[in-house]
């Protein structure tokens, strides 16, 4: 599954009085010389090959519902779509089987910092009773 992300700004003659809400707390802050528009970003999870059609479609949902036209521009692109959290942890356990000794220091590591945490919640617990 592909991602496409469609980014939406105001046109550069159209006022931004959030940008410049935020420009201003940046400047109180301490971060001068900064000058900020704010827009909004879609991302689309496309289903399949994302094919010069497939990004016309994304390109025609954002004229239809995503941008205000006659105020906002947009810009369409592919990003690679973000690994799953099993497609992760189905890695780490290739990379643990790969790589037994240091599986087995990492799992005793792991124990050691359980039984610190442990330790230390309980003293906490015991502080705040």
């Amino acid at each position: 599954m592909a991602r496409v992300v469609v980014d939406v700004m105001p046109k550069p003659e159209i006022l931004d009085p959030q940008g410049k809400a935020v420009t201003g707390a940046l400047a109180r802050l301490g971060f001068a010389g900064m000058s900020v528009r704010q827009g909004k970003r879609f991302e689309l999870e496309v289903e399949g090959e994302v094919t010069e059609e497939r990004l016309a479609e994304v390109r025609r949902a954002a004229e239809t519902l995503l941008a205000n036209t006659v105020i906002e521009t947009f810009d369409v692109r592919v990003e690679p779509a973000p690994t799953s959290a099993a497609e992760d942890s189905d890695a780490e356990v290739n990379d643990a089987e790969d790589n037994g000794a240091e599986d087995a220091d990492a799992e005793e590591n792991a124990a050691a910092e359980n039984e610190a945490e442990s330790a230390e919640e309980a003293e906490l617990t015991a502080q705040a009773g």
